[in-house]
């Protein structure tokens, strides 16, 4: 539970590092079939010249181990305290940059990627192992995510916002230890930079929530198709939607 400090901070800034949440054995889990799915040999983001990454969509469609803790009462405790009573589990990814894995993922919102505009939702970013500048860690504006949300344009298959929309001037480094838990808003303008280093992974496993209200502005869509977790407060041992979930394409 978030105390008012933290949650005020969270509010501020759009973003609150929530230290370690899982314990050794969950972790422990967790990497096992991490590990199983996100590898360089695998699917890859990123170019030949910088150096690739490893990167995989919804794990948890593909590990009944994972999916377990997509509604584990850690997060679900937090998506209530942020977003209210009622959520979906809307999506996850894990992303390994390997030593070498120079290429970067350019200043965006997680927004950015929704082809039109739609409500700010949670992301929780789980570090596997140390996440830092040097191993390719994450960089953020603090309170950027207050502006709403940025026009962007497609690079390739990412969702960039043009330099001279923000001051990235301001942007500050998240590092986490591994095992820590980074909170922030799916406004935050965020990147992650290349991994510079010759023996250090960072490996990081994103899940995010929505509100269980969430819908496009622009083209209409109500996200029926993202799984309950919590409904009036109450978590979903079994999450379900109202529409199935079509995977299809990649996203950063």
């Amino acid at each position: 539970m978030l105390s008012d400090e933290q949650l005020r901070s969270f509010r501020r800034d759009g973003f609150l590092n929530c230290g370690t949440v899982f314990d050794a054995s969950e972790l422990e889990r967790i990497g096992k079939e991490y590990d199983r799915l996100v590898r360089p040999d695998g699917q890859v983001l990123g170019n030949q010249a910088d150096g690739v990454f490893a990167y995989r969509a919804m794990l948890n469609f593909r590990s009944p181990d994972l999916k377990a803790f997509i509604v584990h009462p850690v997060l679900l405790g937090l998506c209530n305290e942020i977003l209210g009573p009622d959520v979906r589990f809307y999506w996850d990814q894990g992303i390994n940059k390997q030593p070498g894995a120079g290429s970067a993922i350019a200043w965006h919102q997680d927004n950015g990627y929704q082809g039109g505009r739609t409500q700010e939702y949670l992301t929780c970013w789980l570090a596997l192992d140390d996440s830092t500048t040097a191993n390719g860690g994450l960089l953020a504006v603090p309170g950027s995510h207050g502006g709403g949300q940025l026009e962007h344009e497609w690079r390739g298959v990412h969702a960039v916002i043009p330099e001279r929309a923000f001051d990235a001037s301001r942007a500050v480094p998240l590092d986490a230890r591994a095992g820590e838990l980074l909170i922030f808003s799916s406004l935050l303008v965020h990147q992650t930079v290349g991994n510079t280093t010759e023996r250090e992974n960072r490996r990081a496993w994103v899940m995010q929530y929505c509100r269980g209200d969430q819908r496009n502005e622009d083209t209409g869509e109500v996200y029926d198709d993202r799984p309950w977790a919590l409904r009036s407060g109450v978590p979903v041992a079994k999450p379900w939607s109202e529409r199935v979930f079509e995977l299809g394409g990649g996203r950063s």
